[in-house]
Protein backbone atom coordinates (compact mmCIF):
# COMPACT_ATOMS: atom_id res chain seq x y z
CA UNK A 1 0.00 0.00 0.00
CA UNK A 2 1.37 3.31 -0.79
CA UNK A 3 1.52 5.65 1.48
CA UNK A 4 0.35 9.67 0.66
CA UNK A 5 3.16 11.85 1.02
CA UNK A 6 2.09 14.20 3.34
CA UNK A 7 2.08 11.23 5.77
CA UNK A 8 5.91 10.84 5.58
CA UNK A 9 8.39 13.00 7.68
CA UNK A 10 9.84 13.10 4.02
CA UNK A 11 7.35 14.02 1.95
CA UNK A 12 5.94 16.79 4.47
CA UNK A 13 9.30 18.13 4.41
CA UNK A 14 9.63 18.22 0.97
CA UNK A 15 5.96 19.57 0.51
CA UNK A 16 6.82 22.68 2.69
CA UNK A 17 10.19 23.53 1.04
CA UNK A 18 8.56 22.90 -2.42
CA UNK A 19 6.57 25.82 -1.30
CA UNK A 20 8.85 28.09 0.78
CA UNK A 21 11.48 27.49 -2.18
CA UNK A 22 8.31 28.34 -5.31
CA UNK A 23 7.35 31.57 -3.28
CA UNK A 24 10.90 32.34 -2.94
CA UNK A 25 11.98 32.08 -7.07
CA UNK A 26 8.66 33.08 -8.44
CA UNK A 27 8.69 36.37 -5.93
CA UNK A 28 12.78 36.97 -7.14
CA UNK A 29 11.52 36.30 -10.83
CA UNK A 30 9.40 39.54 -10.21
CA UNK A 31 11.95 41.50 -8.63
CA UNK A 32 14.51 40.48 -11.41
CA UNK A 33 11.71 41.25 -13.97
CA UNK A 34 10.68 44.60 -12.70
CA UNK A 35 14.54 45.82 -11.98
CA UNK A 36 15.43 44.64 -16.09
CA UNK A 37 12.10 46.61 -16.88
CA UNK A 38 13.86 49.56 -14.73
CA UNK A 39 17.29 49.40 -15.92
CA UNK A 40 16.30 49.61 -19.40
CA UNK A 41 14.29 52.71 -18.70
CA UNK A 42 17.30 53.78 -17.24
CA UNK A 43 20.18 52.52 -19.75
CA UNK A 44 17.71 54.35 -22.45
CA UNK A 45 17.87 57.82 -20.64
CA UNK A 46 21.47 57.29 -20.17
CA UNK A 47 22.40 56.15 -23.90
CA UNK A 48 19.48 57.80 -25.75
CA UNK A 49 17.14 60.53 -24.27
CA UNK A 50 19.89 62.21 -22.69
CA UNK A 51 22.51 62.71 -25.23
CA UNK A 52 19.88 63.14 -27.69
CA UNK A 53 18.75 66.04 -25.04
CA UNK A 54 22.47 67.19 -25.06
CA UNK A 55 23.25 67.06 -28.48
CA UNK A 56 19.60 69.08 -29.89
CA UNK A 57 20.57 71.64 -27.33
CA UNK A 58 23.90 71.64 -28.95
CA UNK A 59 22.71 71.81 -32.39
CA UNK A 60 20.07 74.65 -31.45
CA UNK A 61 22.72 76.40 -30.09
CA UNK A 62 25.04 76.37 -33.04
CA UNK A 63 21.91 76.91 -35.47
CA UNK A 64 20.80 80.31 -33.52
CA UNK A 65 24.77 81.25 -34.03
CA UNK A 66 24.93 80.80 -37.25
CA UNK A 67 21.47 82.73 -37.78
CA UNK A 68 22.58 85.58 -36.15
CA UNK A 69 25.31 85.75 -37.71
CA UNK A 70 23.70 85.90 -40.93
CA UNK A 71 20.93 88.42 -39.74
CA UNK A 72 22.82 90.82 -37.74
CA UNK A 73 26.86 90.28 -37.82
CA UNK A 74 27.19 89.51 -41.83
CA UNK A 75 26.42 92.60 -43.49
CA UNK A 76 28.71 94.56 -40.58
CA UNK A 77 31.49 92.89 -41.92
CA UNK A 78 34.61 94.94 -43.44
CA UNK A 79 36.10 92.29 -44.87
CA UNK A 80 34.74 90.17 -47.47
CA UNK A 81 37.11 86.87 -46.60
CA UNK A 82 36.77 87.71 -43.00
CA UNK A 83 32.67 86.73 -44.06
CA UNK A 84 33.52 83.61 -46.15
CA UNK A 85 35.47 82.53 -42.81
CA UNK A 86 33.06 83.10 -41.03
CA UNK A 87 30.17 81.99 -42.74
CA UNK A 88 32.25 78.50 -43.25
CA UNK A 89 33.29 78.10 -39.58
CA UNK A 90 29.58 78.34 -38.52
CA UNK A 91 28.18 76.25 -41.08
CA UNK A 92 30.76 73.11 -40.39
CA UNK A 93 30.41 73.84 -36.69
CA UNK A 94 26.49 73.30 -37.41
CA UNK A 95 26.78 70.42 -39.66
CA UNK A 96 29.21 68.76 -37.18
CA UNK A 97 26.66 69.03 -34.64
CA UNK A 98 23.86 67.40 -36.38
CA UNK A 99 26.31 64.64 -37.39
CA UNK A 100 26.53 63.84 -33.82
CA UNK A 101 22.78 63.73 -33.17
CA UNK A 102 22.39 61.52 -35.82
CA UNK A 103 25.06 59.25 -34.26
CA UNK A 104 22.88 59.50 -31.40
CA UNK A 105 19.89 58.10 -33.45
CA UNK A 106 21.68 55.34 -35.05
CA UNK A 107 23.11 54.11 -32.16
CA UNK A 108 19.34 53.74 -30.64
CA UNK A 109 18.50 50.34 -31.44
CA UNK A 110 16.44 47.84 -29.84
CA UNK A 111 14.80 50.17 -28.37
CA UNK A 112 11.39 48.95 -26.80
CA UNK A 113 7.80 49.46 -28.26
CA UNK A 114 6.92 52.22 -26.34
CA UNK A 115 9.48 54.57 -27.04
CA UNK A 116 10.07 53.75 -31.03
CA UNK A 117 7.43 55.41 -32.30
CA UNK A 118 9.10 59.02 -30.11
CA UNK A 119 12.30 58.14 -31.52
CA UNK A 120 10.51 57.71 -35.38
CA UNK A 121 9.11 61.21 -34.88
CA UNK A 122 12.77 62.57 -33.99
CA UNK A 123 14.26 60.77 -36.63
CA UNK A 124 11.85 62.25 -39.08
CA UNK A 125 12.21 65.51 -38.19
CA UNK A 126 16.40 65.07 -38.01
CA UNK A 127 15.97 64.23 -41.62
CA UNK A 128 13.78 66.93 -42.61
CA UNK A 129 16.06 69.52 -41.26
CA UNK A 130 18.99 67.56 -43.03
CA UNK A 131 17.35 68.17 -46.11
CA UNK A 132 16.15 71.58 -45.65
CA UNK A 133 20.07 72.62 -45.18
CA UNK A 134 21.10 70.68 -47.85
CA UNK A 135 18.54 73.15 -49.54
CA UNK A 136 20.53 75.95 -48.78
CA UNK A 137 23.92 75.17 -50.56
CA UNK A 138 23.74 76.73 -53.43
CA UNK A 139 22.40 80.09 -51.76
CA UNK A 140 25.18 79.88 -49.29
CA UNK A 141 27.53 79.59 -52.63
CA UNK A 142 26.02 82.59 -54.11
CA UNK A 143 26.59 84.50 -50.56
CA UNK A 144 29.74 83.74 -49.94
CA UNK A 145 30.76 84.27 -53.56
CA UNK A 146 29.65 87.90 -53.22
CA UNK A 147 29.32 88.64 -49.59
CA UNK A 148 26.44 91.66 -49.10
CA UNK A 149 28.41 93.67 -46.97
CA UNK A 150 27.61 97.47 -46.24
CA UNK A 151 30.92 98.51 -47.18
CA UNK A 152 30.37 97.32 -50.72
CA UNK A 153 26.90 98.84 -50.85
CA UNK A 154 28.00 101.79 -52.93
CA UNK A 155 27.56 99.99 -56.31
CA UNK A 156 27.99 103.16 -58.34
CA UNK A 157 31.57 102.79 -58.61
CA UNK A 158 30.96 98.96 -59.70
CA UNK A 159 30.99 97.65 -62.71
CA UNK A 160 27.30 96.14 -63.82
CA UNK A 161 28.49 92.67 -63.31
CA UNK A 162 29.98 93.36 -60.42
CA UNK A 163 26.59 94.85 -59.42
CA UNK A 164 24.52 92.13 -60.47
CA UNK A 165 26.43 89.66 -57.71
CA UNK A 166 25.83 92.33 -54.91
CA UNK A 167 22.04 92.10 -55.44
CA UNK A 168 21.80 88.16 -55.97
CA UNK A 169 24.45 87.90 -52.91
CA UNK A 170 21.17 90.04 -50.94
CA UNK A 171 18.06 88.51 -52.62
CA UNK A 172 20.39 84.69 -51.13
CA UNK A 173 21.12 86.59 -47.90
CA UNK A 174 17.38 87.22 -47.50
CA UNK A 175 16.49 84.05 -48.40
CA UNK A 176 18.85 82.29 -46.27
CA UNK A 177 17.89 83.99 -42.74
CA UNK A 178 14.18 83.54 -44.04
CA UNK A 179 14.86 79.89 -44.18
CA UNK A 180 17.73 79.76 -41.41
CA UNK A 181 15.15 81.03 -38.65
CA UNK A 182 12.43 78.31 -39.69
CA UNK A 183 15.54 75.80 -39.45
CA UNK A 184 16.20 77.22 -35.82
CA UNK A 185 12.37 77.19 -35.07
CA UNK A 186 12.07 73.27 -35.97
CA UNK A 187 15.22 72.59 -33.97
CA UNK A 188 14.21 74.24 -31.17
CA UNK A 189 10.83 72.63 -31.27
CA UNK A 190 13.28 69.27 -31.49
CA UNK A 191 15.60 70.20 -28.50
CA UNK A 192 12.43 71.30 -26.45
CA UNK A 193 10.89 67.93 -27.14
CA UNK A 194 13.57 65.60 -26.54
CA UNK A 195 14.42 67.84 -23.08
CA UNK A 196 10.91 66.97 -22.25
CA UNK A 197 11.01 63.70 -23.17
CA UNK A 198 14.12 62.78 -20.99
CA UNK A 199 12.41 64.40 -17.75
CA UNK A 200 9.24 62.91 -18.55
CA UNK A 201 11.24 58.92 -18.97
CA UNK A 202 13.12 60.17 -15.66
CA UNK A 203 9.89 60.86 -13.70
CA UNK A 204 8.72 57.43 -15.25
CA UNK A 205 11.07 55.30 -13.77
CA UNK A 206 11.39 57.68 -10.21
CA UNK A 207 8.01 56.15 -10.21
CA UNK A 208 8.81 52.69 -11.44
CA UNK A 209 11.66 52.77 -8.67
CA UNK A 210 9.02 53.66 -5.85
CA UNK A 211 6.15 50.89 -7.06
CA UNK A 212 9.34 48.13 -7.39
CA UNK A 213 10.55 49.28 -3.90
CA UNK A 214 6.59 48.88 -2.26
CA UNK A 215 6.41 45.54 -4.69
CA UNK A 216 9.95 44.24 -3.06
CA UNK A 217 8.25 45.20 0.63
CA UNK A 218 5.15 43.35 0.21
CA UNK A 219 7.00 40.37 -1.43
CA UNK A 220 9.16 40.78 1.14
CA UNK A 221 6.83 40.74 3.82
CA UNK A 222 4.80 37.88 2.34
CA UNK A 223 7.70 35.34 2.08
CA UNK A 224 8.50 35.55 5.75
CA UNK A 225 5.01 34.86 6.94
CA UNK A 226 5.28 31.80 4.46
CA UNK A 227 8.39 30.95 6.07
CA UNK A 228 7.31 31.52 9.79
CA UNK A 229 3.75 28.86 8.48
CA UNK A 230 6.45 26.57 7.29
CA UNK A 231 8.67 26.70 9.85
CA UNK A 232 5.52 26.18 12.60
CA UNK A 233 4.57 23.53 10.26
CA UNK A 234 8.00 21.42 9.91
CA UNK A 235 8.35 22.17 13.96
CA UNK A 236 5.38 20.17 15.03
CA UNK A 237 6.45 17.65 11.84
CA UNK A 238 9.57 16.89 13.83
CA UNK A 239 8.16 16.42 16.96
CA UNK A 240 8.70 12.41 16.94
CA UNK A 241 12.27 12.80 16.15
CA UNK A 242 12.61 14.16 20.06
CA UNK A 243 12.45 10.24 20.84
CA UNK A 244 15.31 9.99 18.95
CA UNK A 245 17.31 13.01 20.22
CA UNK A 246 16.85 11.62 23.64
CA UNK A 247 17.93 8.21 22.61
CA UNK A 248 21.79 9.88 20.81
CA UNK A 249 21.92 11.48 24.23
CA UNK A 250 21.57 7.97 25.91
CA UNK A 251 24.34 6.76 23.27
CA UNK A 252 26.96 9.86 24.13
CA UNK A 253 26.20 9.15 27.13
CA UNK A 254 27.84 6.06 27.16
CA UNK A 255 25.01 3.84 27.45
CA UNK A 256 25.96 1.77 24.34
CA UNK A 257 23.35 -0.81 25.38
CA UNK A 258 20.74 1.00 25.13
CA UNK A 259 18.27 1.24 21.98
CA UNK A 260 15.72 2.70 20.68
CA UNK A 261 11.95 1.70 19.22
CA UNK A 262 11.93 1.75 15.42
CA UNK A 263 8.30 2.35 15.76
CA UNK A 264 6.47 5.75 14.15
CA UNK A 265 6.28 7.24 10.75
CA UNK A 266 8.73 5.50 8.16
CA UNK A 267 11.84 7.96 8.31
CA UNK A 268 11.65 7.78 12.03
CA UNK A 269 11.45 4.04 12.20
CA UNK A 270 13.94 3.47 10.19
CA UNK A 271 16.56 6.05 11.79
CA UNK A 272 16.01 4.62 14.83
CA UNK A 273 17.47 1.45 13.29
CA UNK A 274 20.20 3.29 12.16
CA UNK A 275 20.71 4.51 15.71
CA UNK A 276 20.94 1.09 17.10
CA UNK A 277 23.59 -0.12 14.58
CA UNK A 278 25.36 3.43 15.12
CA UNK A 279 25.54 2.13 19.02
CA UNK A 280 26.93 -1.05 17.95
CA UNK A 281 29.48 0.14 15.77
CA UNK A 282 30.41 3.27 18.34
CA UNK A 283 30.60 0.56 20.88
CA UNK A 284 33.22 -1.18 18.84
CA UNK A 285 34.78 1.89 17.89
CA UNK A 286 35.25 2.58 21.87
CA UNK A 287 36.89 -1.08 22.22
CA UNK A 288 39.06 0.21 19.37
CA UNK A 289 39.80 3.26 20.78
CA UNK A 290 40.97 2.28 24.42
CA UNK A 291 43.26 -0.30 22.17
CA UNK A 292 45.36 2.34 20.37
CA UNK A 293 45.33 4.43 23.62
CA UNK A 294 46.89 1.22 25.37
CA UNK A 295 48.89 0.81 22.47
CA UNK A 296 50.04 4.79 22.49
CA UNK A 297 50.69 4.33 26.11
CA UNK A 298 52.21 0.82 26.14
CA UNK A 299 55.08 2.45 23.31
CA UNK A 300 56.00 5.14 25.43
CA UNK A 301 56.50 3.47 28.08
CA UNK A 302 58.45 0.79 25.88
CA UNK A 303 60.59 3.63 24.50
CA UNK A 304 61.14 4.86 27.99
CA UNK A 305 62.39 1.67 29.17
CA UNK A 306 64.19 0.47 26.53
CA UNK A 307 66.30 3.84 26.36
CA UNK A 308 66.97 3.48 30.08
CA UNK A 309 68.07 0.11 29.97
CA UNK A 310 70.15 -0.69 26.44
CA UNK A 311 72.97 1.47 27.90
CA UNK A 312 73.55 -0.63 31.14
CA UNK A 313 73.20 -3.35 28.97
CA UNK A 314 75.71 -2.24 26.69
CA UNK A 315 78.23 -1.89 29.70
CA UNK A 316 77.39 -5.03 31.45
CA UNK A 317 77.68 -6.77 27.62
CA UNK A 318 81.41 -4.25 27.58
CA UNK A 319 82.77 -5.20 30.72
CA UNK A 320 81.90 -9.46 30.36
CA UNK A 321 83.93 -9.00 26.96
CA UNK A 322 86.83 -7.38 29.69
CA UNK A 323 86.24 -10.39 32.14
CA UNK A 324 86.56 -12.85 29.34
CA UNK A 325 89.32 -11.44 28.49
CA UNK A 326 91.01 -11.01 31.76
CA UNK A 327 90.43 -14.95 32.60
CA UNK A 328 91.98 -15.48 28.96
CA UNK A 329 95.21 -13.69 30.15
CA UNK A 330 95.21 -15.39 33.85
CA UNK A 331 94.73 -19.06 32.64
CA UNK A 332 97.75 -18.17 30.35
CA UNK A 333 99.72 -16.93 33.35
CA UNK A 334 98.72 -19.99 35.26
CA UNK A 335 99.42 -22.25 32.72
CA UNK A 336 103.14 -20.42 32.54
CA UNK A 337 104.03 -20.35 35.90
CA UNK A 338 104.28 -24.42 36.14
CA UNK A 339 102.39 -25.03 39.05
CA UNK A 340 101.73 -28.24 41.02
CA UNK A 341 99.52 -30.77 39.36
CA UNK A 342 96.70 -30.28 41.52
CA UNK A 343 96.90 -26.68 42.08
CA UNK A 344 96.99 -26.47 37.71
CA UNK A 345 93.91 -28.66 37.86
CA UNK A 346 91.58 -26.39 40.23
CA UNK A 347 93.49 -23.50 37.93
CA UNK A 348 91.90 -24.83 34.83
CA UNK A 349 88.50 -25.60 36.80
CA UNK A 350 88.21 -22.44 37.79
CA UNK A 351 89.10 -20.77 34.30
CA UNK A 352 86.46 -22.85 32.83
CA UNK A 353 83.55 -22.36 35.29
CA UNK A 354 84.66 -18.49 34.73
CA UNK A 355 84.40 -18.71 31.35
CA UNK A 356 81.22 -20.60 31.37
CA UNK A 357 79.62 -17.88 33.98
CA UNK A 358 80.71 -15.00 30.97
CA UNK A 359 79.32 -16.46 28.63
CA UNK A 360 75.70 -17.06 30.64
CA UNK A 361 76.44 -13.23 30.79
CA UNK A 362 77.16 -12.86 27.10
CA UNK A 363 73.79 -14.60 26.29
CA UNK A 364 71.69 -12.90 28.37
CA UNK A 365 72.87 -9.59 27.48
CA UNK A 366 72.10 -10.42 23.81
CA UNK A 367 68.77 -11.90 24.56
CA UNK A 368 67.46 -9.11 26.11
CA UNK A 369 69.20 -6.44 23.49
CA UNK A 370 66.97 -8.10 21.49
CA UNK A 371 64.08 -7.79 23.69
CA UNK A 372 64.94 -4.42 24.04
CA UNK A 373 65.63 -3.54 20.01
CA UNK A 374 62.25 -5.47 19.63
CA UNK A 375 60.39 -3.00 22.29
CA UNK A 376 61.95 -0.15 20.53
CA UNK A 377 60.66 -0.91 17.05
CA UNK A 378 57.03 -1.48 18.61
CA UNK A 379 57.78 1.95 19.94
CA UNK A 380 58.91 3.78 16.97
CA UNK A 381 56.62 2.25 14.55
CA UNK A 382 56.67 5.00 11.19
CA UNK A 383 53.57 5.96 9.06
CA UNK A 384 54.14 3.59 6.16
CA UNK A 385 55.20 4.89 3.26
CA UNK A 386 52.37 3.79 0.66
CA UNK A 387 53.18 2.83 -2.72
CA UNK A 388 51.24 1.39 -5.80
CA UNK A 389 53.20 -2.31 -5.89
CA UNK A 390 51.89 -5.80 -6.30
CA UNK A 391 51.83 -7.76 -2.93
CA UNK A 392 52.52 -11.15 -4.60
CA UNK A 393 56.06 -9.82 -5.57
CA UNK A 394 56.73 -9.11 -1.91
CA UNK A 395 55.54 -12.81 -0.75
CA UNK A 396 57.59 -14.42 -3.59
CA UNK A 397 60.35 -12.48 -2.28
CA UNK A 398 59.97 -13.36 1.23
CA UNK A 399 59.31 -16.82 0.54
CA UNK A 400 62.82 -17.42 -1.03
CA UNK A 401 64.40 -15.49 1.70
CA UNK A 402 62.92 -17.85 4.21
CA UNK A 403 62.24 -20.80 2.72
CA UNK A 404 65.67 -22.96 3.32
CA UNK A 405 65.75 -21.68 6.98
CA UNK A 406 62.06 -23.19 8.01
CA UNK A 407 63.60 -26.61 5.63
CA UNK A 408 65.90 -26.62 8.64
CA UNK A 409 63.60 -26.63 11.18
CA UNK A 410 61.39 -29.23 9.24
CA UNK A 411 58.81 -27.01 8.23
CA UNK A 412 57.68 -26.58 4.64
CA UNK A 413 56.54 -23.28 2.95
CA UNK A 414 53.87 -23.67 0.68
CA UNK A 415 52.52 -20.58 -2.15
CA UNK A 416 49.10 -20.51 -3.47
CA UNK A 417 48.94 -17.07 -5.72
CA UNK A 418 46.36 -16.25 -7.78
CA UNK A 419 46.87 -14.88 -11.00
CA UNK A 420 46.21 -11.57 -12.16
CA UNK A 421 45.81 -9.85 -9.20
CA UNK A 422 45.30 -6.01 -8.55
CA UNK A 423 47.83 -4.18 -7.16
CA UNK A 424 47.65 -2.62 -3.34
CA UNK A 425 49.30 0.87 -1.47
CA UNK A 426 51.72 -0.66 0.68
CA UNK A 427 54.71 -0.07 1.97
CA UNK A 428 57.49 -2.96 0.89
CA UNK A 429 59.33 -2.93 4.22
CA UNK A 430 56.77 -2.60 7.12
CA UNK A 431 54.61 -5.28 5.01
CA UNK A 432 57.73 -7.97 4.92
CA UNK A 433 58.09 -7.22 8.31
CA UNK A 434 53.90 -7.68 8.99
CA UNK A 435 54.43 -11.71 6.91
CA UNK A 436 57.84 -12.22 8.67
CA UNK A 437 56.31 -12.17 11.65
CA UNK A 438 52.86 -14.31 10.28
CA UNK A 439 55.14 -16.36 9.19
CA UNK A 440 57.92 -17.58 11.75
CA UNK A 441 55.02 -17.33 14.49
CA UNK A 442 53.14 -20.37 12.06
CA UNK A 443 56.74 -22.19 11.60
CA UNK A 444 57.10 -22.19 15.53
CA UNK A 445 53.60 -23.92 15.74
CA UNK A 446 54.67 -26.47 13.56
CA UNK A 447 57.86 -27.04 14.20
CA UNK A 448 57.88 -29.71 16.86
CA UNK A 449 55.94 -32.37 14.49
CA UNK A 450 56.57 -30.71 11.52
CA UNK A 451 54.43 -29.17 9.48
CA UNK A 452 53.58 -27.25 6.43
CA UNK A 453 52.66 -23.47 6.16
CA UNK A 454 50.56 -21.82 2.82
CA UNK A 455 50.38 -18.50 1.86
CA UNK A 456 47.50 -17.84 -0.13
CA UNK A 457 46.89 -14.58 -2.10
CA UNK A 458 43.21 -13.83 -3.91
CA UNK A 459 40.86 -11.76 -5.10
CA UNK A 460 37.80 -10.59 -3.32
CA UNK A 461 34.55 -8.45 -3.60
CA UNK A 462 33.44 -6.60 -0.29
CA UNK A 463 30.18 -4.11 -0.25
CA UNK A 464 30.81 -3.73 -3.96
CA UNK A 465 34.72 -2.91 -3.52
CA UNK A 466 37.53 -5.46 -4.74
CA UNK A 467 40.32 -6.21 -2.52
CA UNK A 468 42.90 -8.33 -1.68
CA UNK A 469 43.09 -11.40 0.95
CA UNK A 470 45.86 -12.68 1.86
CA UNK A 471 46.49 -15.65 4.19
CA UNK A 472 48.95 -17.86 6.11
CA UNK A 473 48.18 -20.95 7.27
CA UNK A 474 49.75 -23.52 9.32
CA UNK A 475 48.82 -27.21 10.08
CA UNK A 476 49.47 -26.47 14.09
CA UNK A 477 47.29 -27.31 17.15
CA UNK A 478 45.11 -24.15 16.66
CA UNK A 479 45.12 -21.45 19.20
CA UNK A 480 42.46 -21.44 22.19
CA UNK A 481 39.39 -19.64 22.22
CA UNK A 482 40.09 -17.69 25.27
CA UNK A 483 43.62 -16.80 23.62
CA UNK A 484 41.87 -15.46 20.08
CA UNK A 485 40.08 -12.52 22.02
CA UNK A 486 43.43 -11.27 23.39
CA UNK A 487 45.72 -11.95 20.69
CA UNK A 488 46.50 -8.39 19.29
CA UNK A 489 46.87 -7.05 22.67
CA UNK A 490 50.89 -6.03 23.55
CA UNK A 491 52.46 -8.54 26.07
CA UNK A 492 50.35 -11.08 25.54
CA UNK A 493 51.94 -14.37 24.13
CA UNK A 494 50.60 -18.08 23.98
CA UNK A 495 54.72 -19.32 23.57
CA UNK A 496 57.01 -19.72 26.08
CA UNK A 497 59.45 -16.84 26.61
CA UNK A 498 57.42 -14.32 24.05
CA UNK A 499 57.54 -10.62 24.44
CA UNK A 500 53.64 -10.41 23.07
CA UNK A 501 54.69 -7.84 20.45
CA UNK A 502 55.18 -9.56 17.29
CA UNK A 503 51.15 -9.75 16.67
CA UNK A 504 50.31 -6.29 17.98
CA UNK A 505 53.10 -4.95 15.90
CA UNK A 506 51.46 -6.66 12.41
CA UNK A 507 47.99 -5.95 13.74
CA UNK A 508 49.52 -2.04 13.76
CA UNK A 509 51.08 -2.34 10.31
CA UNK A 510 47.88 -3.26 8.52
CA UNK A 511 45.39 -0.89 10.27
CA UNK A 512 47.73 1.18 9.17
CA UNK A 513 47.74 0.60 5.59
CA UNK A 514 44.35 0.47 5.89
CA UNK A 515 43.25 -2.97 5.98
CA UNK A 516 41.92 -5.63 8.33
CA UNK A 517 43.74 -8.24 10.57
CA UNK A 518 41.65 -11.44 11.47
CA UNK A 519 42.31 -14.77 13.06
CA UNK A 520 40.51 -18.18 12.29
CA UNK A 521 41.19 -21.05 14.04
CA UNK A 522 40.06 -24.27 15.76
CA UNK A 523 41.10 -26.52 18.12
CA UNK A 524 43.49 -29.36 16.54
CA UNK A 525 43.07 -27.74 13.35
CA UNK A 526 45.57 -25.36 12.85
CA UNK A 527 45.14 -21.44 12.30
CA UNK A 528 44.67 -19.30 9.68
CA UNK A 529 45.76 -15.50 9.63
CA UNK A 530 44.12 -13.21 7.33
CA UNK A 531 45.24 -10.30 5.81
CA UNK A 532 42.32 -8.00 4.16
CA UNK A 533 43.60 -5.06 2.00
CA UNK A 534 41.74 -2.48 -0.41
CA UNK A 535 43.01 -2.66 -4.12
CA UNK A 536 44.27 -0.26 -5.74
CA UNK A 537 41.95 1.62 -7.80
Amino acid sequence: MRIPLLRTLSGRIVVGFTILTFTFGTISALIVFNMVLLGRQIRLIRTGYLPLALETKNLDEKQHVLWSYISDELVGESVPARAQRRIVQHTRTRARSLRDTEKVLAELSGVPAAHARRIAETRALVAEVRTDIAALTEHYRVVQAAPPLEVLADVSSRSAEEAEAQLESRRALDHLITYEANILARIRYLSRQQSDQAKQIALRAEHDEYKLRMFAIYLGVTSVLIGLLITIWATMTLRPLQRLRDGARRIAAGEYKSRIDAKGPAEVADLAREFNVMAVAIEERERQLVRSERLIAVGKMSAVITHEVRNPLSSIGLNTELLTELVDDLAAEVSGSAPGREVASRAADSVEEARSLCASITNEVDRLTAITEEYLQFARLPKPKLQLDKLSRIVHSLAEFEREQLLKRGVELQLDVAARLPSVQVDEAQMRQALLNLIRNAAEAVEEDGGEVTIRIRQVRREGSARVELSVSDTGPGIPEEARAKLFEPFFSTKQGGTGLGLALTHQIIHEHGGELRVESAAGEGATFIIDLPAAA
